[in-house]
Parts: structure tokens; sequence; C-alpha cells
């Protein structure tokens, strides 16, 4: 059973629905490309790519520590002004990263230069909170579907993530549908509503308590008839 409007979930006047901020980055025109990148990136830089709509594509490196500093704070929803030398600043999304392989490090960074005057479509992730009383209890564990949704909006009106509240997952017909999440004013769902977000699933102690204890039919004891021993025969 879908929670009602307000059930369980963050409501609009409580939740905490972190509009994105702005943060700043540094950037240089990169004139060094394809497989010489390394030996900025043994230098500490980073190279990227600045791209959006009526743009064309910028080369440009920052340094390293700077991106990473701004990346663990912004993620991929906060609006980033980038500073490139020569240029006009632009307002930008970190859209697309680049790892290595094995070390995980981030090799490679494109930037999505918006309008702020025209909607994007763009995806928030999906923060949980609360406890639900029957994972508490141990009875169930909670199946989160969707770690994001997508919306749209202004970005500057792009929420950094949007809470759900799980505490009134009470029952194991409970769910949280995407319909039944609280927006801040401007924004739109554009992931279908109908689309489930968070449900319970039984835990196997708590199903191996509720399985019936399966009958065992005794089987009939073999009793076996007494011989009585045979007289012996008089002698005539």
């Amino acid at each position: 059973m879908p929670l009602a409007y307000g059930e369980g979930i963050c409501s609009i006047r409580r939740c905490n629905l972190t509009m994105s901020e702005k943060y700043t980055l540094s950037l240089e025109p990169r004139s060094i490309l394809g497989k010489k990148v390394k030996r900025l990136r043994r230098s500490g830089i980073l190279p990227a790519t600045v791209y959006g709509k009526g743009i064309e594509p910028i080369a440009v490196q920052v340094d390293a520590r700077s991106f990473n500093q701004v990346y663990r704070r912004a993620g991929r929803t906060s609006l980033v002004e980038l500073q490139i030398a020569g240029r006009q600043p632009l307002t930008a999304f970190i859209h697309a990263l680049q790892r290595h392989p094995v070390t995980r490090d981030i090799i490679h960074a494109d930037f999505r230069a918006v309008d702020l005057s025209q909607e994007v479509e763009v995806a928030v992730p999906l923060h949980i909170e609360g406890e639900s009383p029957l994972v508490e209890s141990g009875e169930a564990v909670l199946n989160q579907v969707l770690n994001a949704v997508e919306i749209r909006a202004l970005p500057s009106n792009i929420p950094a993530h949007i809470t759900v509240d799980i505490s009134g997952l009470d029952a194991f017909d409970k769910s949280i549908h995407v319909r039944d999440l609280a927006l801040p004013p401007g924004v739109t769902l554009v992931t279908p509503g109908d689309e489930l977000a968070v449900s319970l699933a039984h835990t196997r102690i708590a199903e191996e308590e509720e399985a019936p204890a399966e009958e065992t039919t005794a089987e009939p004891e073999l009793v076996r008839e007494r011989r009585e021993p045979k007289e012996e025969e008089e002698e005539e």
C-alpha cells in the first residue's frame, strides 16, 4: 500500500531539500591533447572539457587537488562557476568523470555549461533518512530500488538531494513510489511517478519463523506375530 502524501516521507515544510550551492574553479586553456596528457596528471593537473548548448567544446586543465575538493562538496547537482583565463565566466555542472581502472583516481572531467534561464534535466540522488520499525526489529530489510530520480528545473533550483523518510514503513504492504516524493517549488519529476523507490522485504529469519512446521506422519510400527513353540509329539 503506498503511503499517503506526507506520511512517512519528507514534506516540503520539514524535509531537508538542500538547494545547490555555488562553487568556483579556476581553469586554464589546455594545449596538450591525446596521450600526452599523462604528463599533466603526473604534475597534479587534471585534464577536462567544457561543453554545452551553443558552446564549442573547450579543452581545459585544472589543479587536481582543487577539483577534488570542489567535487566532494558539489557532486553533480551543484553549480560551479568556471573562471577560464581569457574568457567570460561560465556556470556549469560536473557532468561526467573518467577514472583509472585500477586506482579509481579521476583522470578526466567533463563540465556541462548551462544557461541559468533555461530548465535542464538532471539526476538527483535520493537520501534515505529515519528507520523503519520492521527493519529496526530485524523482521525486514530495506529494498532501495532507486538511488536517484530525474527532475527538470532551472539550474539554480536543483536540490543537491531529495531526502526520503522511511520511518512510516511500518507494514510490509507499505512502500514509497516516486509520486510520493516531496519536491521544492519549481522542480518537476521526469521519472514516472508509478516507479517504486523504496520497499520492505522479509528477512530470512522472519520467513523461517513464519513457515509452518511440516507435519510428519509416523510410520506404523511393524508388529510381528509371536510364534508359539511347537509341542513335541508324545512318543507312542
